[in-house]
């Protein structure tokens, strides 16, 4: 029998929700996910597939920090692509509609059954997993794939099934997530950086404590931690003063108290 999750995880879903209704546009939509999402669902990238499955006729919006990853690349890849993700999406019905995971990728199946988009610029990724949307007014069905560098993707929590409406919803209020990738410049992902992560190093290095830095940017105490861990590991420093030593600010990037 499955354990409800505690009540400080009840306490992040609830921010991370409330957070989604403030997305506008596809950047709001990828700090969000980076900054709220992926904290409490670890995840490399996300595609979202929906259309016509039978037919092959299927729009992509990627969600990911990794520039090898872009939407516009899926849009290019040849049909082998597109039979693919409506295989994952058979799957996903035969499994009565409910999420499913396939471990260690590349090993399960031969290259050449493979999309050459997989082979090409996902030979990092070795774990996926499929949450689908039945849209039965709209007859516009969604999976949602999440890909993973663990050779075994982590088992979700309960407070996936909370999180993903709200997922979707987000998705469904914007474009393209393409049009984000055109609005940043190489300097956006300097350093491996999300633009949260500039910011949060940017009041570092203004002296803030994370407490200071929780308010400005009005994220959790727990949210700036987990971002400055995950600099840490990018700059591959250990302190808060070897990482602004490391740091090379964007020109993009703006701050306001």
């Amino acid at each position: 029998m499955k354990e409800d999750p505690p009540k400080q995880q009840w306490d992040t879903l609830i921010e991370v929700i409330q957070r989604s209704y403030q997305i506008k546009k596809h950047v709001d939509f990828f700090n969000w996910q980076q900054d709220y999402v992926t904290p409490i669902f670890p995840h490399d990238a996300m595609i979202a597939v929906w259309g016509d499955f039978s037919k092959g006729e299927l729009q992509y919006d990627v969600c990911s920090k990794d520039t090898g990853i872009r939407t516009q690349a899926l849009h290019n890849a040849n049909e082998n692509l597109n039979f693919f993700m409506y295989s994952l999406y058979k799957n996903w019905l035969a499994n009565e509609k409910r999420w499913y995971k396939i471990n260690d990728i590349f090993s399960l199946f031969d290259a050449k059954d493979l999309p050459s988009f997989f082979t090409n610029n996902l030979n990092h990724i070795n774990s996926l997993m499929v949450y689908g949307v039945n849209d039965i007014r709209g007859h516009n069905d969604c999976i949602y794939i999440f890909l993973s560098k663990d050779k075994t993707f982590p088992i979700p929590n309960l407070l996936l099934g909370m999180l993903m409406p709200h997922l979707d919803a987000a998705l469904r209020r914007i474009e393209s997530f393409e049009a984000a990738t055109d609005e940043s410049s190489d300097d956006y992902f300097s350093q491996g950086l999300t633009e949260r992560e500039h910011e949060v190093l940017h009041w570092v290095k203004m002296g803030k404590s994370n407490t200071e830095i929780s308010m400005i940017l009005e994220i959790s105490l727990n949210t700036v931690k987990n971002h400055l861990k995950r600099i840490f590991t990018k700059l591959d420093v250990s302190t808060r003063a070897h990482a602004v030593a490391t740091y090379v600010p964007p020109k993009q990037v703006t701050h306001q108290l």
